[in-house]
């Protein structure tokens, strides 16, 4: 009898543990489903207005990405007219990103068109890695100067284009943060 009621009670724990077991991998698959289908579309809403020669920088933390086929996609925008009021000298500015090195991830930047066209250019002209005093490597890319016209708004649209490889899909670069520095630097046109 006491034979039994062990017997019983064993199958009832393993019955139990296979249970638990089940429901954790469902949990698994049913998240990694979820992650997969995420959106890479990011709006991120940075908007950059030069008026004077001025020096701006953002820093934008890039926690969510996932390593997945598609490319993630951050658009932001600088111009030399903020709420009708136009810079009333020529403006050329310096576009710089740099990066932490955290993931192994690769970099276009567009403007003033859609990345997803033939004939999109990618305007980083420098893309160079390199470490700080302290041994910590950035990557600083830059693009060509480019000048805004004086009592002539215009806003340059640009999209920064990021690919993370789904192949890196592997548990050391989980929960591995990258940040991204974008700075502009804005200087009058004098004439030579």
């Amino acid at each position: 009898m006491k034979n039994k009621k062990i017997r019983i009670l064993y199958t009832k724990l393993i019955i139990l543990i296979l249970c638990f077991l089940i429901i954790a991998r469902l949990f698994v698959l049913v998240l990694s489903k979820y992650e997969s289908i995420s959106n890479s579309y990011a709006n991120v809403d940075i908007a950059f207005y030069i008026l004077k020669e001025d020096y701006k920088t953002m820093t934008i933390n890039l926690a969510s990405l996932l390593p997945q086929e598609d490319e993630y996609v951050f658009e932001f925008s600088i111009g030399n007219e903020e709420d009708g009021e136009i810079a009333e000298v020529d403006l050329e500015y310096e576009l710089t990103l740099k990066t932490t090195t955290n993931l192994p991830l690769t970099y276009k930047l567009y403007m003033n068109e859609q990345y997803t066209d033939e004939t999109a250019t990618n305007i980083i002209k420098e893309n160079n890695v390199s470490s700080d005093e302290y041994g910590t490597y950035f990557r600083t890319m830059t693009t060509d100067k480019i000048t805004l016209p004086y009592a002539q708004g215009k806003t340059n649209v640009y999209q920064l284009v990021i690919n993370f490889p789904a192949n890196y899909n592997e548990e050391i670069y989980q929960d591995i943060i990258e940040l991204l520095e974008i700075t502009v630097n804005a200087h009058q046109v004098t004439s030579k």
